[in-house]
């Protein structure tokens, strides 16, 4: 009789524990963040190959490499600054100037490539304010960031369940960093 109910009550506490963990199986918000970070750089990556066809290519994923979403934002700030709204969508169309402004700025410092930088803008610049923030924007990345040529690939903007955006950006390295990171095989994927 004492096995039986001992049985019973291993059965009870088992039952309570198994309950206890379903209750606390939904993840926390913090939870719900990393996953969704996680699933981003994941896409982002995936982007990238895509994009590079059968050219092999080392993907660099390293907390001692400066991150070009934190670089971006900043770089954006500007624009960011005179969003009205908390819409994704004008974050987005901020953050898709900023990485074509960035890039052009890259760009242009190669010898030849003005002429073809300034032809490629002149859509986006119909009057003398817009060629006024496109001169602007260009002189910031060479101010702001002089060393970095770093050429923004991809982005992913994603809203965060407690509120605000995500960021995750891929990008190219130049020749030394490169070397330096695809040396350390921890570092690549």
């Amino acid at each position: 009789m004492s096995s039986k109910r001992h049985r019973d009550k291993t059965r009870y506490k088992n039952k309570q524990r198994k309950q206890q963990m379903n209750c606390s199986a939904e993840p926390s918000e913090a939870e719900q963040e990393a996953a969704m970070i996680e699933g981003s750089r994941e896409r982002v990556k995936q982007r990238l190959i895509e994009m590079n066809g059968s050219k092999k290519h080392k993907l660099v994923d390293s907390e001692n490499l400066e991150k070009m979403s934190d670089i971006l934002l900043d770089y954006a700030q500007p624009f960011l600054d005179i969003i009205k709204t908390e819409e994704k969508i004008e974050y987005e169309k901020s953050i898709e100037i900023s990485m074509m402004l960035w890039n052009c700025a890259i760009m242009k410092e190669s010898p030849g490539m003005r002429r073809k930088i300034m032809k490629m803008l002149k859509p986006a610049m119909p009057d003398t304010e817009s060629k006024n923030v496109v001169k602007y924007m260009l002189d910031r990345k060479r101010r702001m960031y002089p060393d970095n040529k770093r050429l923004i690939l991809n982005y992913e903007l994603n809203e965060l369940p407690g509120g605000g955006y995500h960021l995750t950006v891929g990008s190219t390295l130049d020749r030394t960093a490169a070397k330096k990171y695809t040396e350390n095989s921890q570092n690549v994927t």
